[in-house]
């Protein structure tokens, strides 16, 4: 998603425009913020206009299932969307448990 924002601020800068951001937040995954190898910080600086970042702290330390350890250490990482669709699970009361469970429920 940093690099729509990216593209975003390159359509504003060619056609003169502005952009309202104080009510627009990037949320992504505690896997992607904390990953040494990620530059979101450096991509969350490059536009023009400022926007609000946020990571879920969420792992699948409660699982058992040996692909979603893979996410933990470092091997997986989640598609655009995750941190936002699990941001809007935590602010709406979904719990980690909950969470883990009905994504093990997929690979059964």
């Amino acid at each position: 998603m940093a690099s729509v924002l990216l593209v975003a601020n390159k359509i504003l800068q060619l056609m003169g425009g502005s952009i309202e951001t104080s009510n627009l937040a990037l949320c992504t995954t505690k896997w992607i913020a904390k990953d040494k190898n990620s530059d979101i910080k450096m991509l969350l600086n490059l536009p023009k206009f400022s926007i609000n970042s946020y990571y879920v702290d969420f792992d699948f330390s409660l699982s058992q299932h040996p692909a979603l350890k893979l996410y933990d250490e470092g091997e997986a990482k989640e598609g655009v969307g995750a941190g936002g669709a699990l941001m809007y699970g935590f602010l709406n009361g979904v719990t980690k448990e909950t969470v883990t469970q009905k994504v093990e429920a997929f690979l059964k």
